[in-house]
């Protein structure tokens, strides 16, 4: 049985509140590894934060769980949301994701979080396309796994 494989990582980025923000994250929780986080400083000195983890996020951790409370289905949900929360007004997380499983499939997925909105954004199906713009084939498809 083959087994996803995948790295993640966001963009540098401001939040409302650091000491908020690195509670928050200090509850999320990897499906291999943990999550790294780190903080640097804009050209005006202002923290800004990013993150990734070896392995998808797995999702948010409540505060009173144990590891075996960590398979809630609505645990990456709730990551989602509470970044959502955290991200400053004028700012947006770009969460970007590579993975594979053996040959079967090879993913590339960024997801856009803003404090209003959030977008998913698939490498193959902006490939696919772009090609068919090219064919000037509005009709053309492909399938890219296997």
């Amino acid at each position: 049985m083959s087994e996803y494989i995948c790295t993640v990582r966001s963009n540098y980025f401001h939040v409302k509140d650091p000491t908020s923000f690195r509670s928050f994250m200090g509850r999320v929780y990897g499906s291999v590894d943990r999550i790294f986080l780190w903080q640097e400083q804009d050209a005006e000195g202002q923290p800004i934060f990013g993150f990734g983890s070896y392995g998808a996020i797995a999702g948010l951790k409540k505060a009173e769980a144990d590891d075996d409370d960590l398979l809630d289905e609505s645990a990456y949900d709730e990551f989602i949301r509470g970044l959502q929360e955290h991200v400053a007004e004028n700012d947006a997380v770009i969460l970007m994701e590579t993975g594979h499983e053996k040959l079967c499939y090879v993913t590339g997925a960024a997801t856009i979080l803003t404090s209003g909105g959030q977008e998913y954004l698939s490498l193959a199906e902006m490939a696919a396309k772009r090609a068919s713009e090219m064919l000037e084939n509005p009709g053309w498809s492909t399938q890219c796994d296997y």
